[in-house]
């Protein structure tokens, strides 16, 4: 607002033939812009300032927004027991039930995969996580350490319906690239969903280191 108030007073200076007041720099009559002329300009100035101001102010909102980092999966521990289906690459299929755990902890998340016995072990490495408000992307990609003669890719969906409630869905895909194409187990595709309980709201390092 201050740049356009400068601006009015120096339309004001012009429209009133005040912008001069040493008469040794004043121009000659013929020199001088018409008071049309003068208008036009001061249009022109303002509208390209309007534009500039604007754009700063939408570059500004959107750095701040970009800025604020979403919030991550709540910490604590969710449990549930996901039912899933599995496809083979002969397009056979197999239902599946394996008890979940997952770990949250300061943005840092965990699943544990129980062996029906009371037992878990921990599932994949290098997990990769992105959130926004109560919604969230667990997923990794995983090979065979020395020579990837398997990969493997899960990915979990994640949203948090209350603080002790949340929904699942899971996908997992694995490649036997040392198995023959012909056989069944080349590759397969596995999917399913749960409800999942939030058994505790605090970080648990046990399951997450």
């Amino acid at each position: 607002m201050a740049i356009l108030d400068l601006m009015f007073a120096v339309f004001q200076a012009f429209d009133a033939g005040e912008f001069y007041p040493d008469e040794i720099c004043a121009p000659s009559p013929e020199e001088r812009f018409t008071r049309p002329q003068i208008k036009a300009i001061y249009g022109v100035l303002v509208k390209n300032i309007f534009i500039a101001l604007l754009l700063v102010t939408l570059l500004g909102c959107a750095t701040t927004n970009h800025s604020v980092a979403p919030p991550p999966l709540s910490d604590g521990v969710w449990s549930g027991t996901l039912k899933s289906v599995m496809t083979r690459a002969d397009d056979s299929h197999e239902d599946g039930k394996s008890d979940l755990l997952i770990a949250s902890c300061n943005g840092v998340v965990r699943i544990w995969a129980g062996d029906g016995d009371g037992a878990y072990r921990k599932l994949g490495n290098n997990y990769v996580t992105h959130s926004y408000p109560d919604s969230h992307l667990i997923y990794f990609l995983d090979a065979a350490p020395k020579q990837p003669d398997w990969v493997e890719i899960q990915t979990y969906s994640l949203l948090e319906i209350d603080s002790e409630t949340a929904v699942l869905q899971w996908s997992r895909a694995v490649n036997n690239r040392d198995v023959a194409k012909s056989d069944e187990g080349r590759y397969f595709f596995s999917q399913g969903t749960t409800r999942l309980r939030h058994l505790s709201q605090t970080c648990d390092g046990r399951l997450v280191p």
